[in-house]
């Protein structure tokens, strides 16, 4: 008969509630504010924040994302290195010798006699390996000779030459679009590429992780607000009575009933307010807040408001295929494979250069003079070379290229992998988001009929046709749709991070400066 009787008070509002089920919603009055921290909180010393403030103190502060920053730097670094090869590249040299040896035959000197001979010598050269993977060597050399040979030209002689070389591949190290000449460019470029989409990758999921840990944060504040709200519908409904069982209208043993819901709900302050603790460690640590700073209780200042996000699966699927940093990624090693597969093809090509070599050469019993000769190339000389070398069996680099040709299919099976894997990803995302939303609805049905119940329960109660145990059940009923409620308006706010994350627009909708730099 009683529930009847409830039933019939609160049907009108069930109906109200199913009548204008599209109207917008409404959140209650708690979560328009952000309720304060627990008592004995240092509120001097709090930091406030809001979720733009947390998500940049997590991007510029967090361990995981320094270390790829790191990464991503020693990578563009490794451009730099690459460029390396071709660099003009500067020699220098000199010797001196002397030596006393005896004449080797009649024509140097009488038998019996030492010569005295001293050489000097120095030297200045370049080369230079260009794009094309040509060879450029220029050579400057000098000589400085003084002996007592009678078959010495003179016995001081000074001797100058100049010669430049010039060397092209012809097939291995050799391709027209110049990729293979430039092979450790492109793969540095490459893997400074990829670093970049992985610290990319890397801050949507802090950017997730983040948000996530700053609603858990405030959902456990919210929950010991609602703990303590509870605590005091228990404190007037023991007061209440209290005071029955003074008047004589309730038994003294009628007390024991609220007490023992008003201990309950002292017991589900002290446990929330242990569970901020806990959100508040994995928010710093997300943070990585200076350890000095670890004492400071942070009170989130974002309201929890409602914004519905409405999207077909396969819109979202289509922007995740352009925005997904992870796509990107292996789009770039499936150019890595290609690049390493027409390697190793190079590799087994014979070793065919071809080269062009010119000199010029002075000699004079002065040092200005033989310059001068040299100067003048009278002296002068030229040659063409081809140098050839091939390993006839192969082994090795066909070898090498069959393993280029499987990886390459490896990391087109691994496209397909991950094709899959965002196709899910955005479909339980946009499933998630649309069960969120309908799911905050339903818990504010169910809230305002347990608030309706509750009312109706207490004015039996005055009116003494209910008991203590009736009306701690209805104020149980109402806490828990309460945080039924606040948990359904949480999860649909990080459902619409994840929904954003599958479709790679998370870093654009939160303003997420990366602050890279391309090379």
């Amino acid at each position: 008969m009683r529930f009847l009787v409830v039933l019939a008070a609160v049907a009108p509002v069930l109906l109200s509630g199913l009548a204008h089920a599209d109207e917008p919603y409404v959140p209650p009055a708690f979560l328009t504010v952000t309720p304060p921290l627990p008592a004995g909180a240092d509120l001097a010393s709090v930091l406030r924040l809001d979720l733009a403030e947390a998500l940049r103190l997590a991007v510029l502060q967090n361990l995981d994302i320094s270390l790829e920053r790191h990464a991503l730097a020693i990578a563009s670094l490794g451009i730099d290195a690459a460029h390396g090869s071709f660099e003009p590249t500067v020699t220098a040299s000199y010797s001196h010798a002397g030596a006393r040896t005896p004449p080797s035959v009649n024509l140097e000197g009488d038998p019996g006699t030492l010569l005295e001979t001293t050489n000097d010598s120095w030297a200045l050269g370049a080369s230079q390996r260009f794009s094309t993977g040509t060879r450029l060597d220029v050579d400057f050399g000098n000589g400085r000779a003084k002996t007592t040979a009678n078959s010495a030209i003179e016995p001081l002689n000074y001797r100058s030459f100049l010669s430049l070389r010039v060397t092209q591949p012809i097939l291995r190290g050799f391709s027209p679009d110049l990729a293979i000449p430039r092979l450790e460019i492109l793969r540095a470029e490459l893997g400074s590429a990829r670093e970049r989409s992985r610290l990319v990758v890397a801050i949507a999921e802090l950017v997730e992780r983040t948000e996530s840990a700053y609603w858990q944060l405030l959902g456990a504040i919210y929950r010991y607000d609602l703990a303590k709200r509870s605590l005091g519908l228990a404190e007037d409904q023991k007061a209440l009575t209290q005071r029955q069982v003074d008047n004589g209208t309730l038994a003294p043993s009628d007390l024991i009933g609220a007490e023992s819901t008003l201990a309950g709900r002292q017991l589900a302050m002290l446990q929330e307010e242990e569970a901020i603790e806990r959100a508040t460690d994995a928010l710093r640590g997300i943070l990585n807040l200076p350890r000095a700073q670890w004492r400071r209780p942070i009170l989130p200042t974002e309201i929890p408001t409602f914004a519905p996000v409405h999207q077909e699966v396969e819109a979202a699927f289509a922007q995740a295929m352009k925005a997904r940093p992870e796509l990107a990624d292996l789009a770039l090693a499936v150019n890595e494979a290609a690049l390493a597969e027409r390697s190793t093809d190079n590799a087994t090509l014979p070793q065919l250069d071809l080269g062009v070599e010119a000199t010029a050469t002075g000699q004079d019993s002065g040092y200005p003079a033989a310059l001068g000769q040299l100067g003048t190339v009278e002296a002068r000389g030229w040659s063409v070379m081809a140098n050839f070398s091939w390993t006839p069996l192969q082994r090795a680099t066909e070898a090498a290229a069959a393993i280029a040709r499987i990886r390459t299919t490896v990391v087109a099976g691994q496209k397909d992998q991950l094709v899959q894997k965002v196709w899910l990803e955005v479909r339980e995302a946009v499933r998630n988001g649309d069960s969120a939303e309908r799911q905050v609805k339903a818990a504010a049905t169910f809230r305002v009929l347990a608030e309706k119940s509750l009312e109706i329960e207490q004015r039996k109660f005055m009116n003494g046709t209910s008991q203590n145990i009736q009306v701690a059940q209805r104020q149980e009923e109402v806490a828990n749709a309460r945080l039924a409620e606040l948990t359904a308006l949480l999860a649909q706010k990080r459902s619409t991070a994840s929904l954003l994350k599958a479709t790679g627009q998370l870093l654009d909708q939160r303003h997420i400066e990366l602050g890279l730099r391309h090379p």
